[in-house]
């Protein structure tokens, strides 16, 4: 059993099992949290995915997603529709999209984005409607916005924000209003707020806060009441705060608390 314990969230599928990763039975046991799960390493078996009844009984390994003592390691767990989806690595195709329904056949790599040892390094996975939306590098687009339904046919790179192989590293996902809103480059107007649906028609640029090619660096981002709020710069101003509800004329500085160019947030 995991010994030491810091805190524990439990993700409750419709099995009735939390899911979490955990790595042992040994004094060399030590617990970190994640999103939603709970994860432990030792030196026993390796950082791997495991669920639990609230019982020791009940309590047991999911899958050795990378067999033996080396670490799948899995990390940002979200779950949609009675799944959960997470990054792991299976020591053969790097770290990509896996996905369980708390179950040894129902644990399974959903694709090999970038084939081979590489991976893809998914990040920043975030859930939107019936699917999750996140950054990915298949070796040939660099890091750009991908969603996925759990299906092979479902995963897509939804559109190539930076044209070409440098990519557009989009980050921060956050759901307002019914979609994701995150910070990417798309090669001519700096790292600004960008919008997406999950559809490549549907993903935008919100506002270009430092008009041309510099960047605003939208950070910090936070839901509130239907809003983002967020950390920005437009030159004039420094960093402040501002707001967006996901359209154009519906993102704005909300104050400059420092007046003039310094820094204010």
């Amino acid at each position: 059993m995991c010994r030491y314990f810091l805190y524990v969230t439990v993700l409750v599928l419709a099995a009735g099992l939390g899911c979490f990763a955990c790595t042992g039975a040994s004094a060399a046991t030590r617990p970190a949290l994640l999103s939603h799960c709970l994860r432990v390493e030792s030196t026993a078996w390796g950082l791997e995915l495991w669920r639990s009844d609230g019982s020791s009984g009940g309590t047991v390994l999911v899958r050795d997603i990378n067999p033996g003592k080396p670490s799948g390691r899995p990390y940002q767990f979200r779950e949609v529709q009675n799944r959960l989806f997470f990054g792991a690595n299976d020591g053969l195709h790097g770290f990509e999209l896996w996905s369980t329904d708390g179950t040894a056949a129902g644990t399974r790599m959903i694709m090999d984005i970038n084939e081979g040892t590489p991976g893809s390094f998914p990040a920043g996975i975030a859930v939107l409607d019936d699917k999750v939306c996140f950054g990915a590098d298949n070796g040939t687009h660099g890091r750009e916005l991908w969603c996925s339904n759990g299906s092979v046919e479902g995963t897509d790179m939804v559109v190539d924000i930076f044209p070409g192989p440098t990519g557009s590293n989009p980050r921060y996902f956050t759901q307002v209003n019914g979609s994701l809103l995150f910070e990417a480059d798309d090669g001519v107007h700096g790292r600004e707020l960008w919008r997406t649906d999950g559809t490549r028609e549907g993903t935008m640029l919100v506002y270009d806060i430092q008009p041309g090619r510099d960047n605003s660096w939208p950070s910090n981002f936070s839901r509130i009441n239907g809003l983002l709020l967020f950390r920005a710069t437009d030159s004039r101003h420094g960093r402040e705060l501002w707001r967006s509800d996901g359209t154009s004329e519906g993102t704005y500085m909300v104050k400059d608390l420092n007046d003039g160019p310094a820094d204010g947030f």
